[in-house]
């Protein structure tokens, strides 16, 4: 009896090693898989671009200006912007010239003008003061006082940062008795056992939805921060 049991018990540890040496397996066939299938998105999202530009190129108009629309891959768009300025600004010039005898020239911006930076944007004013040797009049020495400032304004942008939120609840009880513990509510989730924040999710759905980032890119922006989210999981995410 005793060897019987020996032997089952051999059995069952081999059984469970082999399974989790096939789950170790699976796990590494899922992450080269899905590694693979990024790879060969994004070696089909440039090809379509080539075929694309390569077809406008041979049976476009000569005249033609490449338009940037939402979810254009075009690397040249700082040049095809600049392209399309400078043809809307000859057109309008050549109607201003043929309209000019019929009435008055319209004061327009000029082209590459710079627009005024929105005004319910958040400023952080940075004083530029001249060093404590130079607050000194050259003639007399007598301490300058202000007279005025210049503003100029530029614009800043914060990359995105990532941050772990850490939910602690605490816990109670009696100290005399200690009976009847109780611990404060878990705050409410999106998503029932994940990591992933409202806010996480919101960044993801519009960056996917409305911005056109394909979420294995996403997957490459989080790992430059250090933070490792499959591609699969992020698909999880946005389905559920």
């Amino acid at each position: 009896m005793t060897s019987t049991a020996s032997h089952t018990a051999d059995t069952v540890d081999q059984l469970q090693r082999k399974l989790a040496a096939a789950e170790a397996e699976n796990d590494r066939l899922l992450a080269l898989m899905a590694k693979k299938e990024a790879q060969w998105e994004a070696a089909k999202a440039a090809l379509f671009e080539q075929f694309r530009l390569a077809t406008e190129r041979l049976f476009g108009p000569s005249t033609e200006k490449y338009r940037v629309e939402q979810g254009d891959l075009l690397i040249n768009e700082a040049e095809v912007a600049v392209d399309e300025e400078d043809a809307a600004a000859a057109d309008q010039s050549a109607t201003d010239e043929s309209a000019a005898e019929t009435r008055q020239p319209t004061q327009r911006r000029p082209r590459g003008g710079r627009l005024a930076l929105p005004p319910e944007l958040p400023r952080v004013e940075v004083v530029h003061e001249l060093p404590e040797a130079t607050r000194h009049c050259a003639e007399d020495g007598t301490e300058l006082k202000v007279i005025g400032e210049e503003v100029s304004e530029e614009l800043h942008v914060v990359p995105a940062r990532v941050e772990v939120i850490r939910h602690v609840r605490r816990k109670y009880a009696c100290p005399a008795c200690e009976e009847g513990v109780q611990i404060a509510p878990a705050p409410a989730k999106l998503l029932p056992k994940s990591n992933a924040s409202p806010t996480l999710l919101a960044y993801l759905a519009t960056a996917k939805y409305q911005d056109a980032l394909p979420l294995y890119r996403q997957s490459q922006i989080f790992a430059r921060h250090g933070i490792e989210i499959p591609r699969n999981t992020l698909a999880r995410w946005m389905v559920q």
